[in-house]
């Protein structure tokens, strides 16, 4: 070796030290790796936990810039919440909802919680690189109502109304037809709200919402939540891995189209699991299918019977208020149609199929019988 390689290698520089920081970015990579990066992420994890006592306070900010970027891809602080319990579990979603709060002492959160120091900071580092991976999401046009005006609370007073005695009656005929009535109230509330939006110079516009649509049986939930939503004038978009569906439409047919999904599934899950366990001639089970067939035809069926609900209740409203209304719902349509595109340029259709006959008619029977007023509460 030369001389002169010999004082190149003799002057090489010390690797500089890492800032407290950067091993929280690299814990929380690591964390993200299999198997933990062979340890590395545990080894991490201890430096973090026996280091100065700032590294707490550090954690707590780094999450807190990890969240405003989460904001910025138009994540809702609750939906990350949401995100965190569903992909991590109870723990960590509570450390979210603890911060959510206003939590500013990881230390304090965890002995409450009967954590170690290594436990804690785990728990911080796994949500940071939860938060950090989160992908950015379409924004969804103008804000939402934040509460409903006089008027839609006075409507939804009715529906609510009619809603408990359709479920308190022993008779299938008295609860249809208060059913059918709430149907047609709020049908008739969506398209007169249509009307008077026209007549405004600054009417409304296209806004969204996002519905969770969890598993078991997911892929048939997000189709029930499609029928209910187009056929009340909105579109529906299903991000299987996020464990959710984004609505777009107007502000009167969200509104609807909430309540209506939220009665439809508790309506649907009932009838299912009254259906009970199903076996083939062998014996095998055969319930997984039975069910995934009974919910998909249960939505498909619901989407028939909301199409032509809406199709009288907007034949009425015509007759009310002109044929004026028909070119009002053809541009709130077009535009529902444009704010999608412009939401979700890639969408992409995709084809389910059904190998259980005797779910698919169990489904069907059920959808026929289902309530169509909505109701607002879930039981646990």
């Amino acid at each position: 070796m030369s001389a002169r390689n010999r004082r190149r290698r003799h002057t090489a520089p010390t690797p500089r030290a890492l800032s407290v920081r950067e091993f929280i970015y690299a814990a929380a990579g690591a964390s993200r790796e299999p198997l933990g990066g062979g340890g590395r992420y545990e080894e991490l994890l201890r430096q973090l936990a026996d280091g100065p006592g700032g590294a707490g306070d550090e954690l707590l900010a780094v999450l807190a810039e990890a969240l405003r970027q989460a904001q910025a891809r138009h994540w809702d602080r609750h939906e990350v919440h949401r995100q965190t319990e569903r992909r991590l579990g109870a723990r960590h979603g509570g450390f979210v909802r603890a911060l959510i709060d206003g939590e500013r002492d990881l230390s304090a959160w965890g002995t409450r919680q009967g954590l170690s120091v290594i436990e804690g900071v785990a728990c911080a580092v796994e949500v940071l690189a939860l938060v950090l991976s989160l992908p950015p999401l379409p924004e969804l046009g103008g804000p939402r109502s934040a509460t409903p005006t006089a008027q839609d609370t006075r409507m939804l007073e009715k529906v609510r109304a009619l809603l408990a005695k359709a479920e308190s009656t022993t008779f299938p005929e008295e609860a249809e037809a208060l059913s059918a009535k709430a149907q047609e109230l709020m049908a008739r509330h969506s398209l007169d709200a249509a009307m008077v939006g026209a007549g405004s110079p600054t009417g409304d516009g296209p806004t969204g919402m996002r519905l969770p649509v969890d598993d078991p049986y997911a892929g048939a939930k997000s189709i029930l939540l499609h029928e209910v939503a187009s056929a009340n004038r909105c579109r529906s978009v299903w991000s299987k891995g996020l464990g959710f569906c984004t609505i777009i439409g107007f502000e009167s047919d969200l509104m609807f189209v909430e309540i209506l999904y939220t009665s439809l599934l508790v309506q649907a899950t009932s009838a299912m699991v009254a259906s009970g366990s199903q076996v083939d001639r062998r014996g095998r089970s055969r319930t997984r299918s039975f069910r995934q067939a009974f919910l998909l035809a249960y939505g498909m069926r619901i989407g028939d019977r909301l199409r032509a609900a809406e199709a009288a209740s907007r034949l009425a409203a015509v007759e009310e208020h002109g044929v004026g209304l028909l070119p009002v719902l053809a541009d709130r349509t077009a535009a529902v149609e444009a704010a999608s595109a412009t939401a979700f340029p890639d969408v992409v259709s995709r084809s389910v199929s059904i190998s259980n006959p005797a779910g698919w008619a169990a489904g069907r029977a059920a959808a026929d019988l289902a309530s169509l007023s909505g109701r607002t509460q879930v039981p646990s």
